[in-house]
């Protein structure tokens, strides 16, 4: 959870009125807001309860957070951004890869806390090419673990299938850092900070295009586009998509292989569409009620629990409770592989 003043801090007046930063009025009402450089967030306080176990504090500041983990039983925890997610999404794409750049450090700085129980994801946008290889072999000289890219390519730039962004697919191989597609990084914008009554009236099915936006790019692009194939080392996860979803998205690949690609014409794949899913990408989930049957057609091998901290909706201190409601009738290998292992793998943590 970032500190909101910290672009316009660090780019100071390098960008102007582009930089993402607090704005103290939008569409005529006044009050504490956040531009993205696309979007406008409403900064509301914390609910007293929140304020009261610190939620606010544990994002920004590293020591709150390694007290949270401790007293909530949690041995290390991987750490994607907030604002840096909406901030991707903007338009003026210099900006965004300056904002990235600004944020990259932070993290790196906050995760030198204590390394083994702070594991940085970085932000690294993806329409300049050349500039993302070089900003992927940065941020493992820093310390963070992978990365987050856009989730589709900026407007202007050509899709993930196309062979110019095969030197950042390469690099990521090489240097063993998972590539991480996450909600809110697409081209769908947050419905959660809609200001108006005409966008207020597209809620509802902005917010369940948001929530399945990943589902095109990962048949199109990384399945049937053959990124997975042309590189058999690269690691791909999912984030806060949940899982429940993935059973019937896996009978719709099968079904446009077998059925329906001569008529499509897709290419040959090195394995059966589905199995991409179970085999190649990683999955995760928080509180997705439905979940637990999802995970007998991904295999546990492929799902990664996260809380989603320090987020209002988040599991807190009473993680280890709510997990055992979650995954039960889940083996005890399992779970431990869910809320533990297959995190430690991905990332090839001790």
């Amino acid at each position: 959870m970032e500190p909101p003043d910290m672009w316009v801090k660090t780019l100071s007046n390098r960008f102007g009125d582009h930089t993402p930063q607090i704005i103290p009025e939008h569409l005529g009402r006044k009050g504490t807001f956040f531009y993205t450089g696309r979007q406008v967030l409403k900064i509301t306080e914390s609910d007293e309860s929140a304020r009261r176990l610190g939620l606010r504090e544990a994002g920004f500041m590293p020591e709150v957070r390694v007290k949270f983990q401790r007293d909530a039983g949690i041995e290390s925890e991987v750490l994607n951004a907030t604002l840096m997610l909406l901030i991707l999404q903007g338009r003026y794409y210099n900006v965004v890869r300056a904002c990235a750049g600004v944020f990259n450090d932070w993290l790196a700085e906050f995760c030198s806390f204590d390394r083994k129980k702070l594991i940085g994801i970085a932000m690294i946008p993806m329409d300049d090419v050349d500039w993302a290889v070089q900003e992927l072999e940065r941020i493992a000289k820093i310390g963070l673990k992978g990365a987050i890219i856009h989730l589709i390519p900026p407007e202007g730039c050509p899709p993930y299938r196309d062979r110019i962004y095969d030197p950042f697919w390469e690099r990521a191989e090489a240097l063993d850092l998972p590539i991480t597609l996450h909600i809110i990084t697409g081209r769908v914008p947050d419905p959660l900070h809609f200001h108006t009554l005409e966008e207020q009236g597209d809620s509802p099915k902005t917010q369940i295009a948001l929530m399945y936006e990943v589902m095109g790019v990962l048949a199109n692009e990384f399945i049937f586009g053959r990124i997975l194939d042309r590189f058999p080392r690269l690691k791909l996860a999912c984030s806060e998509f949940e899982i429940a979803w993935i059973p019937p998205f896996m009978w719709r690949l099968d079904q446009m292989q077998d059925d329906f690609g001569h008529r499509l014409q897709l290419p040959k794949l090195d394995l059966k569409a589905s199995d991409y899913m179970r085999r190649r990408i990683w999955h995760g989930v928080i509180d997705d009620p439905l979940g637990r049957g999802a995970i007998d057609h991904i295999g546990a091998d492929r799902v990664l629990w996260g809380s989603d901290f320090p987020h209002v909706r988040s599991i807190g201190l009473d993680a280890h409770d709510r997990l055992q409601g979650l995954f039960q009738g889940l083996s005890e290998a399992d779970q431990s592989k869910i809320v533990a292992g297959n995190v430690a793998s991905l990332y090839g943590l001790n």
